[in-house]
C-alpha cells in the first residue's frame, strides 16, 4: 500500500516592476492553508507516478488566480494539470502599491511524493510491553534485520539483558530514538524510556528526567518533575543525572539560580570525567559564582573538557586567553579556540565572532564572514542572531540593503523578546521602510523594547515624545527616557542630553560643563565597538 505526500513549496516570488523611486509596496500573500489539496489523479496513482513540478500563476487584484502555466513539468501531463487545476481553486491576497492591489506572478513548486505505508507493528511487541524477556530480544533482532551493526546490535542487546530486563528495554529505546539499529520511532522510543525508568533503570530515569526539563518528546516542560527523576538516578550514581542537577541550579529553572548548589553537582560529576561537568564547573570558577574564583582550576577544568571537544568549554577559553585571565593575553590561541567553537555550532561563539568580524576586535574585519556565522546563528532560531542579520539586511553590510528583509527577521526576533529588534523594528515602522508607514506599531513596538530595558528603544521613545508625533507632548517623560538610555551608556541619548544642557531643552538649565561632561561620554563610547566580542 502506498500512502500519498502532496505539499506545495514556495520557490520564488516574481515582483511587478515599479516605476516609481518611492513607494509603499507590500508582496502578495500566498496562504496555501486557505485552499484543498488538489486530488491525486486515479490514473497517476495507479502507474505510481510522482515528481516535482513548479507553477508560474498569477494573482488577480481580487485575489484569485487568473492564471498559471508550468514551468517545470514532474514529466507527467495528470500530475501536471492536477497541480495546475489545484492553484486555479485559490485565494491569496493580492500585492498592493501604495495601497492599491496589484496583479502579481508568483512562482512555486509542487511535489508529488508516494511514501510506502508504515509496516504493521510487530506480533512481539505487546508481549515484550509485558517485560517479557524473549519477546523483547526477538523485537530488537526483527527491528534490527539487515542493518549495517546487526551483529553487535544482538551482542548488546544480550548483554543489556544480563544485566537487567530495563537496560535491554533502555537498549531499545535508544535505538529507536536514534534510528541506529532500529527503525527511527520517537513514540516507541518513549514508552521503552518510561518502562525502563519506572522500573528503576538508572540511565533511564535521567533521560525522562531530560525530555521534561526541555520539554521534548511530546512532553509538557516541568523542571520540577524532571528535578524528582535526576534526583532517582543521581541516588545511583549516575553522573549525567548529577550534571543535569547542577544545570537546573545554574539556571534558576525550579527557583531562584543557585550556583554554590550547582557546584556541588558538577564537582560530583567531574570525579567521573564527566565532559559537560567539567566545562560547567569551569565557567564557575572562571566567573566566580558558587566558588572563589579560581583561573587556575578553571583553566585546568576547561582544558579538560575541551581536549574532548567540548565546544562551551573552547569558548570560555578563548575568552580567557584574550581577557588574560590566569594567562598571558594570546588573540592567536584566543581566536583559534573561538573558531572551534564556532565551527562546531556553539551560537555564542558565532556570535561573539560575527560581532568581532563587524567591528574589527581583535580581527580585520570582514563583514561578508559576519553575515555566514549570524545565518548559521539565525537559522537556529536564535533571537541575537535573528537581530544581527536584519541589522545586516538594514544597514547593507555584508549584504545588500534590503529593508523588507530586515523587517521580516526582526519581526522574528522581536517575537522571541529581543529588545534592539523590537527598536528597530519601530523604526523601520516610523520611517515606512521595507513597507508602510505605521506609527501606532513603531510606538508599541518602542514601549515593549523599552520594557526589556533597552535604550535605543527609550531613546527613539523619547523623540516622539519630545515632538509629540503619534503621542501627547510631554518634556519630562522624554527627559526621564533620555536620562535612562544615557545611564546604559547609549551614545545618541548622550548627545541628546549634552545638546539640551547647551540650548537649555528638555526642561533643563542650560549648562556649559554638564554639556560637555555629556558631550565627552558621547564621544568615548563612540570610539568604542558597540559590542565587546569577548567580555567574560
Amino acid at each position: 500500500m502506498l500512502r500519498l505526500l502532496a505539499a506545495p513549496l514556495i520557490v520564488a516570488a516574481l515582483s511587478p516592476t515599479i516605476a516609481a523611486a518611492e513607494v509603499n509596496q507590500t508582496p502578495a500573500i500566498a496562504d496555501f492553508s486557505s485552499c484543498a489539496k488538489p486530488e491525486w489523479p486515479k490514473e497517476a496513482l495507479r502507474k505510481e507516478q510522482s515528481g516535482k513540478v513548479v507553477l508560474s500563476f498569477l494573482i488577480g487584484v481580487d485575489g484569485t488566480v487568473a492564471d498559471a502555466r508550468v514551468v517545470t513539468s514532474s514529466g507527467y501531463q495528470l500530475l501536471d494539470e492536477a497541480a495546475a487545476d489545484g492553484i486555479r481553486k485559490c485565494r491569496f491576497k493580492p500585492a498592493t502599491v501604495d495601497g492599491v492591489p496589484q496583479q502579481h506572478w508568483q512562482s512555486m513548486q509542487y511535489v508529488w511524493t508516494l511514501e510506502p505505508k508504515p509496516p504493521a507493528p510487530s506480533v512481539y511487541l505487546p508481549v515484550a510491553l509485558t517485560g517479557d524477556r524473549d519477546a523483547l530480544f526477538a523485537l530488537s533482532q526483527e527491528y534490527g534485520k539487515g542493518t549495517p551493526n546487526e551483529v553487535d546490535d544482538v551482542k548488546r542487546m544480550l548483554e543489556a539483558l544480563s544485566v537487567s530486563t530495563a537496560a535491554a528495554e533502555f537498549e531499545l529505546a535508544t535505538r529507536l530514538y536514534n534510528g541506529r539499529g532500529a527503525p527511527l520511532n520517537r513514540a516507541e522510543a518513549l514508552t521503552w524510556y518510561q518502562l525502563s525508568a519506572n522500573a528503576g533503570y538508572a540511565p533511564a530515569q535521567e533521560r525522562i528526567g531530560a525530555f521534561l526539563d526541555y520539554g521534548t518528546m511530546g512532553l509538557q516542560r516541568d523542571s520540577n518533575a524532571a528535578m524528582a527523576w535526576y534526583l532517582k538516578a543521581a541516588a545511583q550514581g549516575d553522573h549525567n543525572a548529577e550534571n543535569a542537577i547542577g544545570v537546573v541550579y545554574h539556571n534558576g529553572r525550579i527557583g531562584p539560580r543557585d550556583y554554590a548548589k550547582a557546584a556541588e553537582w558538577y564537582q560530583k560529576a567531574v570525579t567521573s570525567d564527566h565532559t559537560w561537568a567539567q566545562a560547567n564547573l569551569g565557567r564557575l570558577y572562571m566567573r566566580g559564582q558558587g566558588v572563589e574564583r579560581n583561573p587556575a582550576e578553571a583553566l585546568r577544568l576547561l582544558h579538560l573538557a575541551a581536549d574532548k571537544n567540548n565546544h562551551s568549554a573552547e569558548l570560555d577559553l578563548a575568552l580567557m586567553y584574550f581577557n588574560g585571565l590566569g594567562v598571558s593575553v594570546n588573540d592567536v590561541t584566543g581566536m583559534n579556540l573561538l573558531r572551534r567553537a564556532a565551527t562546531g555550532g556553539n551560537q555564542s561563539a558565532q556570535l561573539r565572532l560575527a560581532n568581532a568580524l563587524n567591528y574589527g576586535v581583535r580581527i580585520p574585519v570582514n563583514h561578508g564572514e559576519a553575515v555566514a556565522w549570524l545565518r548559521q546563528v539565525a537559522n537556529r532560531g536564535n533571537g541575537a542572531g535573528l537581530n544581527n542579520l536584519g541589522y545586516a539586511y538594514e544597514s547593507g553590510r555584508g549584504v545588500p540593503q534590503n529593508y523588507a528583509t530586515a523587517r521580516g527577521l526582526y519581526l522574528q526576533a522581536a517575537a522571541k523578546d529581543n529588545g534592539n529588534a523590537e527598536a528597530a523594528l519601530g523604526g523601520l515602522y516610523e520611517q515606512g521602510r521595507g513597507g508602510a508607514v505605521d506609527l501606532d506599531k513603531a510606538i508599541t513596538l518602542y514601549q515593549s523594547a523599552i520594557g526589556h530595558n533597552n535604550a535605543d528603544g527609550m531613546t527613539r521613545m523619547a523623540r516622539l515624545q519630545e515632538s509629540g508625533q503619534g503621542v501627547p507632548q510631554d518634556i519630562g517623560a522624554a527627559r526621564a527616557l533620555y536620562e535612562r538610555a544615557a545611564a546604559l551608556n547609549f551614545p545618541a541619548a548622550m548627545r541628546r542630553l549634552a545638546q539640551a544642557y547647551h540650548l537649555g531643552e528638555l526642561g533643563l538649565e542650560a549648562d556649559p560643563a554638564k554639556a560637555e561632561e555629556w558631550r565627552q561620554k558621547a564621544n568615548e563610547r563612540s570610539a568604542r565597538p558597540p559590542v565587546e566580542p569577548f567580555t567574560i
